[in-house]
């Protein structure tokens, strides 16, 4: 499911997406959030599938490969399709989430062709597929290795899905680690569980708040610029990076607005956030200009946090 630093992100790229244009609309944004948030799932989706295809592309090759071939490269006792979690992936449920979603297949088969010719000259694929059987420990670790050295490292691979859904290009660094997760999850210290994850923890209420965030900080935006301009009096805000700005603007839409949410957890979520998204100092300047506000609006009396273990 998306975690809340993904929905977090996927509100920061909306309001990125809001401050780069002159002709703004709130519905129209707040749309587009939910279908950006959608279109990550998709790309999801799609993400896993291509461990089915790229068996598939197996399973043709050595179809169409004389036996005497096989055997001088290697001894091949097993085979992708067989494996428990590419297995699981072929099963009537996720075929169904695909179909319903109208998730398609990749459209180039080289493109396919050459991820598995990459595959093929790996050690860790000659030494699996050498196997006659493996353990579910296993299958799961060499599917994380299939995925994570092989399809998401591939140039081309990701090319091909940015030229195919422009908002699969912002997502897929976010999506991936969410296959990682989905594919870890199945491993049998977790009782081998194979379980998709879910658009959504709670689809009500994580709509709730990404719509709430994105359009209160919106409503907001010249006090919040106007709090953070106080706190950086040796920078101008139109020279600071536009996502760092961002990023401060919500978390003091978080500290003022989301009173379940602990002032520690807002802060420690956007730290993080601006380590992937914008520039290398980012972070202790983010760290520095968050601690600061949180001094003055608690002085203020504006900070009020409710709930069990929330009162400071």
């Amino acid at each position: 499911m998306l975690s809340r630093r993904h929905l977090r992100i996927r509100v920061m790229q909306a309001l990125y997406a809001w401050h780069q244009t002159e002709e703004r609309s709130l519905k129209t944004s707040v749309d587009n959030l939910f279908k950006g948030t959608s279109r990550s799932y998709d790309l999801y989706l799609y993400l896993l599938q291509l461990l089915i295809e790229v068996a598939d592309e197996e399973e043709r090759y050595m179809a169409d490969l004389p036996p005497r071939m096989t055997a001088a490269e290697y001894e091949h006792l097993s085979y992708l399709k067989d494996n428990m979690f590419i297995d699981f992936l072929k099963k009537e449920s996720f075929q169904k989430l695909i179909s319903s979603r109208k998730i398609p297949p990749t459209k180039d088969t080289d493109l396919i062709r050459k991820v598995y010719h990459q595959l093929r000259q790996k050690e860790e694929y000659r030494n699996y597929v050498s196997k006659g059987s493996h353990t579910e420990r296993e299958d799961i670790e060499f599917c994380t290795f299939i995925f994570k050295d092989v399809i998401s490292s591939s140039e081309p691979m990701t090319n091909s899905m940015e030229e195919q859904n422009l908002w699969w290009a912002e997502a897929l660094e976010l999506v991936n680690s969410m296959v990682l997760k989905t594919i870890k999850v199945a491993h049998p210290d977790k009782k081998g569980a194979y379980e998709l994850m879910a658009e959504f923890r709670d689809e009500e209420e994580d709509r709730e708040f990404m719509e709430k965030l994105f359009t209160e900080t919106v409503h907001h935006d010249n006090e919040y610029e106007k709090l953070v301009s106080e706190r950086t009096k040796n920078w101008e805000v139109d020279r600071i990076a536009l996502i760092d700005v961002i990023l401060l603007k919500m978390a003091l839409c978080e500290i003022l607005n989301f009173p379940s949410i602990p002032v520690k957890v807002t802060i420690n979520e956007y730290i993080d956030i601006s380590k992937d998204y914008s520039t290398p100092k980012s972070k202790a300047f983010i760290n520095g200009v968050i601690d600061k506000l949180v001094i003055d609006l608690r002085e203020s009396g504006a900070v009020t946090k409710t709930g069990r273990g929330l009162i400071e």
